[in-house]
């Protein structure tokens, strides 16, 4: 591989890092309004909640409804390490700044070179290392996201499936309230009927 193929590869795989980075990113969304849906729900869930003096369906309900706080808890830890990386990334200088370091390579050369070519040259060389060490900094960074968004996802899922379970107690304890509750039985029929 001559340098001119070389150059090319690491430009290459320097953008395909970037392009990488903002699909991870978008990816990121979904779980993003996983999360939010879910806690709505649990603070819906929150204001009817059953105590403790209300049997075993209230047990089971703050167990599981404990276990998806957790779980979002983690989530979001996950979520926030993913998005934080972007910190880290590496990108090129601005156009500007390359620029100015051509011209003063160009304008200087004679002070380092012995013709315009090798500071060209140079440019070249310090062009590629910027790509080298923008590509490895993003690859490492992308597999770290990678790794954060799967754990979201688990902790995501994981959470709404112990929401669903702390649903059902909660539907048990409500109708119960219903049934034995006379006063709340009428209203909820007196609404019915202004329906």
């Amino acid at each position: 591989m001559d340098e001119k193929e070389r150059f090319a590869l690491y430009e290459k795989v320097f953008f395909q890092e970037l392009d990488r980075k903002e699909k991870l990113y978008a990816r990121l969304s979904m779980p993003l309004a996983m999360l939010v849906a879910i806690t709505t729900f649990l603070s819906y869930m929150l204001n009817k909640a059953p105590t403790t003096e209300d049997g075993t369906s209230s047990i089971f309900f703050w167990v599981f409804y404990l276990g998806t706080c957790v779980m979002l808890l983690l989530g979001a830890l996950y979520f926030r390490a993913a998005w934080t990386l972007r910190d880290s990334d590496r990108g090129l200088p601005t156009l500007v700044d390359l620029e100015t370091h051509r011209r003063s390579f160009s304008d200087d050369f004679e002070k380092y070179w012995d013709t315009p070519e090798e500071a060209e040259k140079h440019f070249k060389s310090l062009l590629l290392n910027y790509y080298i060490e923008g590509a490895t900094v993003n690859t490492e960074n992308n597999d770290n996201r990678g790794v954060y968004l799967r754990s979201l996802a688990n902790y995501v899922t994981a959470a709404l499936f112990l929401s669903i379970l702390s649903f059902l107690p909660f539907y048990v304890h409500q109708q119960e309230q219903a049934k034995n509750d006379p006063k709340t039985a009428a209203t909820a029929t007196t609404t019915n009927a202004l329906r």
